[in-house]
């Protein structure tokens, strides 16, 4: 009976040990188990991260590719090439392959606008060249010795175009090297020719809105000229910015401007009055 007793108590001691032994092992996986699915979890959350991060550049990246793309959209793809032979201007359009381009659109009554200022911003003529050939204009030009720039005034119809300034020489160039000027603000704002008076009043002079340019006329009132009651031409002292506007629609010689810089502006606004085209200066000053 003794020892009957004793074998249950060895077996009870040894199934206990067991069950105890099982529970110690499996509690360490688990809990083994716990600490590696969070480690893991870590892993991917960096990956993650990691894969946005590069998401995000290579979006920023895009981006300034679609902004650099839409720059080179700004170009012109319209070449423009002056020339003065004799007092006879010849202007060479070509495509940006070098094939002759005259695919043009009238534009106020004309083909071609040709605004030819000289550095010293004292000579203003608006012309209109005449269609010779394929691609090619001319006009006569009556210029003084000095240098200028001729700015090539279109609408192409297909090709996007960029007017910009052409230089031309007439007589020496050695002698007419440092022609620029630096302008004055205008404290004169009514301007008078051959009995004519014209007075300009500017709503602001901001490049942060549109400027609105409003004329009086006295001693005759504006005709249609180039199918409009006027023509606004305006370039900064450095004659690089140039902008050539024409009326808002009704009967008043009204005109509206948008600068992109600040900074000092010569005006031309060019009325025809009793049959005659006049071009009354202005200079303005821009800021910002």
């Amino acid at each position: 009976m003794k020892k009957w007793i004793g074998s249950a108590l060895v077996y009870l001691l040894l199934v206990v040990g067991g069950y105890t032994a099982y529970s110690f092992y499996a509690s360490e996986d688990v809990s083994q188990g716990e600490e590696g699915s969070h480690d893991e979890h870590q892993d991917e959350e960096a990956l993650g991260e990691e894969e946005h991060g590069e998401h995000e550049e290579e979006g920023n990246d895009g981006g300034h590719d679609d902004h650099g793309e839409h720059e080179g959209e700004s170009a012109s793809e319209v070449q423009a090439d002056v020339k003065l032979e004799g007092e006879e201007m010849i202007i060479t359009l070509t495509d940006l392959e070098g094939n002759p381009m005259d695919s043009l659109e009238v534009n106020h009554e004309k083909l071609m606008h040709l605004i030819v200022i000289s550095e010293d911003l004292e000579v203003f003529k608006h012309l209109h060249p005449e269609k010779v050939s394929a691609g090619v204009f001319t006009a006569k030009a009556d210029l003084e010795d000095g240098m200028y720039q001729a700015f090539v005034d279109i609408k192409p119809s297909d090709l996007q175009y960029v007017n910009e300034a052409h230089p031309v020489m007439v007589g020496d160039h050695d002698s007419h090297e440092d022609a620029h000027v630096h302008l004055e603000p205008e404290t004169q704002w009514t301007k008078e020719q051959e009995g004519y008076s014209v007075t300009l009043d500017v709503n602001n002079f901001s490049v942060k809105e549109n400027v609105v340019f409003s004329f009086d006329i006295e001693g005759a009132s504006p005709e249609d000229y180039l199918g409009a009651l006027g023509h606004v031409v305006v370039v900064d002292e450095g004659l690089e910015e140039f902008i050539h506007v024409h009326p808002r629609e009704g009967e008043e010689p009204v005109f509206e401007a948008h600068f992109s810089k600040p900074g000092m502006y010569k005006l031309w606004a060019e009325f025809k009055l009793d049959g005659k085209v006049y071009a009354f200066p202005y200079v303005l000053e821009i800021t910002e």
